[in-house]
């Protein structure tokens, strides 16, 4: 048992400190691309943290299974380096015991990976779409900004503020340009405000206390009409404030749903608890070096082993998604391959301590 303990904690002590770094990087990535974003104009600057921590969140289950099969060959390739299982071998600890307490570890982790994926994610993902979705209503409204002038559906509206309030409710000194085909319509106000009205969540500036120019361009003949409010429509709605995909249906809609992608989005998200225990199983065969290789030395062929896992998990979800194969076949064919290649990875050195045990059995038989 003290032996399995000190296995557990190396692979442990890894598995954090490698899914800590993968967050890391994630994180920044996400925080860049919404930060572009919101210097855009299309998204809100107040929306970005909470869309990282929901990112980050969903994002978890896929995280995690790399994270611990990284884990387990860097664990375990340093155990082989320093001849730590070789002394483990000599007294009497089996490549067995070992495997038994990358099994108890991994099923830890594919519980905690299975309660993500399987219940926290689609939580996770409809708070995303509703984000983003909130965040496509006022993404119009997000790019203006004092001093500039801003553009609005494919250059109809021409919009330029002189000053907004603190709390950015209300704009000061408006001038609107709108192109109605060949007529131009010009727009001076004192003062504005944003809106969004109707069941189709359209888009308005509200205009107040300014003079509305109609006319066309290069000729004479305006029509000059002075009012006390006038909207500008900015955007015409008509989307759902929360789209619905695959991601953000419970797993109880995906089991009782017959729809195909609704089968191969639920056999996704059980493939990535899963993954957890067989990634841990293949990686002990794989983690095995000499002193001399060093404990990275089979990595390139690890993450290879793991891409091709990955990709054929996705290849055989378009299978499903369009009818090729049956959902009760799904992906764990995929599987099933891992499965058996475990077995033929680990079967030689399981075999060998006994074979070499044998062999100095009969040559000193044969003294």
């Amino acid at each position: 048992m003290i032996i399995q303990r000190y296995v557990v904690r190396e692979i442990l002590q890894n598995f954090l400190g490698v899914l800590a770094l993968l967050l890391v990087i994630f994180a920044s990535f996400s925080f860049v691309k919404y930060l572009t974003k919101a210097a855009a104009g299309t998204l809100s600057s107040g929306l970005i943290f909470e869309l990282l921590v929901v990112t980050v969140i969903g994002k978890l289950p896929t995280l995690i299974p790399l994270a611990f099969y990284v884990a387990v060959l860097i664990g375990l390739g340093r155990l082989y380096k320093d001849s730590e299982i070789v002394a483990m071998a000599a007294g009497g600890v089996g490549l067995g015991r070992i495997v038994v307490a990358v099994l108890w570890l991994a099923t830890g982790v594919c519980v905690l990976s299975a309660v993500l994926s399987l219940y926290v994610g689609p939580k996770v993902a409809v708070i995303k779409a509703s984000t983003l979705a909130q965040a496509k209503e006022e993404s119009e409204f997000t790019g203006v900004y004092p001093g500039r002038f801003k553009v609005f559906r494919d250059g109809e509206v021409t919009l330029y503020v002189e000053s907004i309030s603190n709390d950015g409710r209300e704009m000061h000194q408006i001038f609107a340009q709108i192109r109605r085909g060949k007529s131009e319509e010009i727009l001076v106000a004192e003062s504005a405000r944003k809106t969004v009205q109707g069941p189709f969540a359209r888009q308005y500036i509200v205009a107040e206390n300014g003079y509305r120019y109609v006319g066309q361009a290069g000729q004479l003949g305006y029509e000059i009409t002075q009012f006390a409010s006038h909207g500008i429509l900015i955007d015409q709605g008509g989307n759902e404030p929360a789209f619905r995909k695959e991601d953000v249906f419970s797993t109880m809609e995906l089991l009782s749903s017959g729809n195909r992608l609704h089968q191969a989005a639920l056999q996704a998200r059980l493939s990535k608890p899963m993954s957890i225990v067989l990634l841990a199983m293949l990686a002990i065969p794989l983690a095995r070096t000499s002193p001399r290789q060093g404990k990275y030395a089979k990595l390139f062929t690890a993450f290879m082993i793991y891409f091709a896992y990955n990709n054929g998990i996705e290849v055989f979800q378009k299978f499903i998604e369009r009818g090729d194969i049956p959902p009760w076949v799904g992906v764990w064919p995929v599987h099933l391959v891992v499965a058996v290649l475990f077995v033929l990875l680990l079967s030689p050195q399981t075999m060998a301590p006994g074979l070499v045990r044998r062999r100095i059995g009969q040559l000193q038989l044969a003294r």
